[in-house]
């Protein structure tokens, strides 16, 4: 299974390319300042939402700014991907019926597109670190790397389990849309999980499997501390479960995708 899985995306990779190359073209066309609104996007959002909240909690915006920018933008890849995904193999329905193109490639596509804009944000946030935050830029941040290499992997497999669900229940969508917009406010993005732990509900975020993959991404760039062994551990076990089980679901229904859609 897993080696069809990946032979079929070997076969089609220069296919997969060209989709995503057109995704990133057809995003930014006509645009003046084309692929850097996915700088300056997440940028304005972030020092917002960075503003605002430092006044609620009365946090130094140098401060807090920079947590949520690390947080917010790989959970926009997280939840991004997750939605887009639900529409992967509808969307590609002519594909699927008129020619013979491997089915898998078409969560992969969505989570691609998702990724590139996330590396273009996380440039953002460098530069936005540089500014706000000169002393913390060093070496840690580099233990980001492996962060975002097993974030992928986690998402590609979210990107196959939300396409094949929703091919077959057509309601998923809005269901996942409802679930994510719960867990962006019981995962730690817009606080630290401090906060929740000096409240005594640490449980809120400890039962979230989002946690750990944003902590393996989120803790290191902003390039102080890195993250305990056991929060790569419970990463690295979730991404193994979360793949394994979406390239089951993308195999088990590859025949027959094109009848479904």
């Amino acid at each position: 299974m897993f080696v069809d899985f990946f032979k079929g995306i070997w076969r089609d990779r220069f296919i997969l390319w060209g989709f995503v190359n057109k995704d990133l073209q057809m995003k930014y066309r006509k645009s003046k300042l084309g692929v850097l609104w996915a700088i300056l996007m997440p940028t304005a959002l972030s020092v917002i939402i960075g503003g605002v909240y430092s006044i609620i909690f009365g946090s130094d915006p140098r401060v807090f700014v920079p947590l949520i920018f690390s947080g917010l933008n790989p959970w926009l890849f997280i939840s991004g991907t997750a939605d887009g995904a639900t529409m992967a193999f509808i969307g590609a329905e002519g594909y699927l019926k008129q020619t013979n193109v491997n089915a898998q490639i078409f969560p992969l596509r969505v989570m691609m597109l998702n990724f590139i804009n996330l590396l273009y944000a996380l440039l953002a946030f460098i530069g936005i670190y540089l500014v706000l935050q000169p002393g913390k830029i060093g070496p840690i941040m580099l233990m980001t790397i492996p962060g975002l290499i097993i974030m992928f992997f986690f998402c590609w497999g979210l990107a196959n389990i939300s396409a094949s669900i929703n091919l077959n229940v057509r309601d998923y969508q809005m269901m996942q849309s409802l679930v994510f917009q719960g867990l962006f406010y019981a995962t730690p993005i817009i606080f630290s999980p401090e906060m929740l732990a000096s409240r005594g509900f640490a449980g809120v975020y400890l039962v979230n499997p989002f946690y750990y993959i944003l902590e393996i991404v989120k803790v290191p760039l902003q390039g102080e501390v890195i993250p305990h062994w056991s929060v790569y551990a419970v990463a690295v076990a979730l991404t193994v479960i979360v793949f394994c089980l979406g390239v089951y679901l993308v195999m088990k229904n590859k025949k027959g995708i094109a009848f479904k859609l």
